[in-house]
């Protein structure tokens, strides 16, 4: 991704991660996947990286989360209506006979 730069400010990867609120792990991750632009400085075994204002902004923006409308099919506020094909009933367990005793109780 190519970053022209006009006189913005460049920030540390410790500096933008500490203002997204995530590890430098993290951020690097971002980069790795394209999601957020850096500019490389240097060359060598250790890549210092920086990273513009608006390119932080950018992120921001896109990583908000939109208002999604809630699913239809999870609405519990009306009754739930089924129909039934078969003709069996409900009972409740208190209402089940109970067995019949052997023999006679002792007094």
């Amino acid at each position: 991704m190519l970053v022209y730069l006009t006189d913005e400010c460049l920030m540390t990867t410790a500096q933008v991660a500490a203002r997204l609120s995530i590890s430098t792990k993290t951020l690097l991750l971002h980069v790795r996947d394209g999601e957020i632009g850096c500019v490389n400085i240097g060359t060598g075994l250790r890549k210092h990286r920086r990273f513009a204002l608006s390119q932080i902004a950018e992120f921001i923006s896109n990583r908000q989360t939109r208002e999604i409308p809630p699913c239809l099919s999870i609405n519990l506020k009306q009754a739930l209506s089924t129909t039934t094909t078969s003709g069996s009933t409900a009972i409740a367990f208190t209402e089940l006979p109970r067995p019949e005793t052997k023999g006679t109780r002792k007094p």
